[in-house]
């Protein structure tokens, strides 16, 4: 068994004043018929990336439009998308995004992604592509992810695992908070994690300081790769 500690322990000193975040997102941009769905403010710092996945609402619908909103500039988004000709809803994306984050520089911020989803029922599955190789790559990893509260004072834990036969490629574990507007800096050293690996499957225990307000809405979401 492979144990990883991940303890976000950030100093909880003075209160931050974030940035503004800017105008509208644009995920629906260009889209004659979009649900657009927004994500919570996931943390991100300069010692790794930060991810999450952003579903369409009840696996309806695939992802034709992605955005973002930051904290800061230093704040850089990409989506993790499938080798496709041409580009396009359905073939590179598929029913959920996987937003990848990093930060130029030191410190902690946050992001909130965004997607527009296209109400359809086809679309979304494996999908592999021609390539002037000897052999083409296999199909892209399909995602698996488990989203727990965080509640003040309360010991919890989540799980994800790739379907049976499947290998998982990679894993994650990420601290956010679903609230309109970007939290305090310090609340999160407030959450603590500890991530476990084995196998197919990652797990995260969440244990929240009974100094988190309730309002402040943490959720700690585990998700791993797979690939048949």
């Amino acid at each position: 068994m492979k144990a990883l500690g991940l303890s976000i322990a950030l100093a909880a000193a003075a209160a931050v004043v974030w940035p503004a975040t800017g105008g509208a997102t644009n995920e629906c941009n260009g889209l004659k018929v979009c649900i657009p769905v927004t994500g919570p403010w996931v943390v991100v710092s300069g010692r790794a990336d930060a991810r999450w996945l952003l579903s369409c609402p009840d696996g309806r619908g695939i992802v034709g439009g992605l955005d973002a909103a930051a904290t800061s500039r230093a704040v850089r988004v990409e989506f993790a998308g499938r080798l496709s000709a041409p580009v396009a809803p359905g073939t590179t994306t598929t029913r959920n995004a996987l937003f990848r984050a990093t930060l130029a520089g030191g410190g902690v911020q946050a992001f909130q992604p965004h997607i527009g989803c296209i109400p359809t029922g086809g679309g979304g599955g494996r999908s592999t592509v021609s390539a002037r190789v000897v052999v083409p790559p296999g199909p892209a990893p399909e995602r698996v992810s488990q989203t727990v509260a965080a509640r003040p004072g309360r010991l919890a834990f989540a799980a994800a695992a790739c379907p049976a036969g499947e290998t998982r490629t990679g894993s994650w574990v990420a601290l956010a908070f679903k609230t309109a507007r970007p939290p305090s800096l310090r609340l999160a050293g407030l959450v603590h994690l500890r991530t476990v690996v084995r196998g197919a499957r990652a797990g995260v225990t969440v244990v929240a300081s009974d100094a988190l307000p309730s309002g402040a809405h943490a959720v700690v979401q585990v998700g791993v790769e797979c690939a048949p």
